[in-house]
C-alpha cells in the first residue's frame, strides 16, 4: 500500500467510528503520514478532516492547531486551491471563534485578533454582514458584557444572511441564549418553543435546545415542562462527547427532581468531563456537580456509592464517596476555573455563576 493509499484507508476508517478519541487518533495518524511523505496537499486535506473529528470530539485544542496550520498553507498557495475552497476555510474560522472561548489561556487580546482577521478576510470574500455582529455576540455572551451583547444583537438581527451565516437552528439557538443570558426567562421560553414548533434541527439542535431550556423552565415554576424536555433531550446528548455543556444542564435538573437519576448521569459523564480540554465545558460541569452535592448535603445523605472512572481525581476503589469531599472538589474546581475565565475576559461574570447555579436548589418545587 502507498503511502497515499494508507492515508485514504485511515480516513475512510475514521469515518466509519463515531465521534470521540479513537476516531481522531486515526486521523491524526493520516496527518502524520501527510507531514512524512512531505505532501502538501495531503497535509491539508488530512488536517481538514482533523478539524472536523476534533470539534466533534470535543477537543478543540487540536482543531485550532490544525487550522492554524491549513490557513497558513492556503494563504502561501492561494492559486493551489478554488474559490469555494477560500469560502470553505473560512467556514472553519467561524469555529476557532467559538473554540477560542473554551480556553482561558488564550488572551482576550488574541481572541479579538481572531475576529477582526475573521471580519477582513469575510469583507474580501464578498461575505459577513451577518456573520460579524453574531460571533461578536457570542462572545459578549461568553465574557458577560451585557452592553456589547445588545449593541451586537441588534446590528445582527438588522444584517442580512448569506451562506457563511450559521444555520437558522443555531442562530435561533442563539436569541434563545441572548434572551436567558439577560435574564428573560419568559423570551427564552418562547424562543425554544417557537424552535420545537418549526421543527428546527441541525448537528446540535435540539439536542442542546432541551437542556440549554431547563434552568429557565425551572426559574419559572413549569416543572412540568422541564420534565418534559428532560426527557426529550437526555438521550440525545447522553455519553456524547460534544455536548457536555448540555449534560451539565440535565444534570442540573436532576439535582433538584431525583438526586439518585442524577448520581448515575454524573457518573456517567464525569470522566469526559475532566478529560475534556474545553475548560468552559468543565466548568459547566463541575458547577452542577456543586449543585448535586450541595442537594444530597441538605438531604442528610453524608456517603453515596458511586462507579467513577478509574482515572478521575478522587476514586475510590470500593466505590464509596463522602458526599462533603465531592461538593468540596467540584467547588474548588468551578472557582478556579470562574476566575481564570473572568481573569481572561476581565469581567466577573463567571464568578457570579458561582451563586447563580447552586441557587437552583432553592426554587420552590410543588410537593416539595
Amino acid at each position: 500500500m502507498d503511502n497515499q493509499d494508507y492515508i485514504q484507508d485511515l480516513l475512510e476508517r475514521a469515518q466509519e467510528l463515531p465521534h470521540g478519541l479513537e476516531r481522531l487518533a486515526l486521523v491524526d495518524e493520516a496527518v502524520r503520514a501527510a507531514d512524512l511523505a512531505q505532501d502538501g496537499m495531503a497535509g491539508y486535506e488530512t488536517r481538514k478532516e482533523l478539524i472536523h473529528s476534533a470539534t466533534y470530539a470535543g477537543q478543540s485544542d487540536c482543531m485550532l492547531v490544525a487550522f492554524a496550520w491549513c490557513r497558513t498553507h492556503l494563504d502561501l498557495h492561494p492559486d493551489d486551491f478554488p474559490a469555494w475552497e477560500h469560502r470553505s476555510l473560512a467556514w472553519y474560522h467561524k469555529w476557532v471563534l467559538n473554540a477560542a472561548h473554551h480556553f482561558p489561556q488564550i488572551p482576550l487580546e488574541r481572541v479579538r485578533d481572531l475576529h477582526a482577521d475573521d471580519a477582513r478576510r469575510l469583507q474580501i470574500l464578498g461575505y459577513g454582514g451577518g456573520t460579524v455582529p453574531y460571533f461578536r455576540l457570542n462572545l459578549a455572551l461568553h465574557r458577560g458584557d451585557y452592553e456589547d451583547a445588545r449593541v451586537a444583537f441588534n446590528v445582527w438581527q438588522f444584517a442580512g444572511r448569506d451562506s457563511l451565516s450559521d444555520c437558522e437552528a443555531c442562530e435561533a439557538q442563539t436569541i434563545a441564549d441572548y434572551h436567558e443570558f439577560l435574564g428573560d426567562d419568559q423570551g427564552c421560553v418562547a424562543q425554544v418553543e417557537r424552535m420545537i414548533t418549526r421543527n428546527m434541527t441541525c448537528s446540535h439542535i435540539p439536542h442542546s435546545t432541551h437542556g440549554m431550556v431547563l434552568p429557565a423552565l425551572m426559574r419559572l415554576g413549569r416543572w412540568d415542562d422541564a420534565q418534559r424536555h428532560h426527557e426529550q433531550g437526555r438521550d440525545m446528548v447522553a455519553g456524547e462527547p460534544d455536548h457536555l455543556t448540555p449534560q451539565a444542564r440535565h444534570l442540573e435538573y436532576l439535582s433538584v427532581t431525583a438526586p439518585d437519576a442524577a448520581l448515575a448521569w454524573y457518573a456517567r459523564h464525569l470522566g469526559w468531563a475532566e478529560r475534556t480540554s474545553e475548560l468552559d465545558g468543565r466548568l459547566d460541569y463541575h458547577l452542577a456537580a456543586v449543585l448535586l452535592f450541595r442537594q444530597l448535603e441538605r438531604a442528610g445523605r453524608a456517603h453515596v456509592t458511586l462507579a467513577l472512572p478509574q482515572d478521575v481525581p478522587g476514586h475510590r476503589p470500593d466505590g464509596t464517596y463522602a458526599v462533603h469531599d465531592r461538593y468540596a472538589y467540584h467547588a474548588t474546581q468551578a472557582t478556579a476555573l470562574a476566575w481564570r475565565f473572568d481573569g481572561r475576559n476581565g469581567l466577573d461574570y463567571h464568578v457570579h455563576r458561582l451563586e447563580r447555579t447552586p441557587a437552583l436548589g432553592d426554587l420552590p418545587r410543588p410537593g416539595a
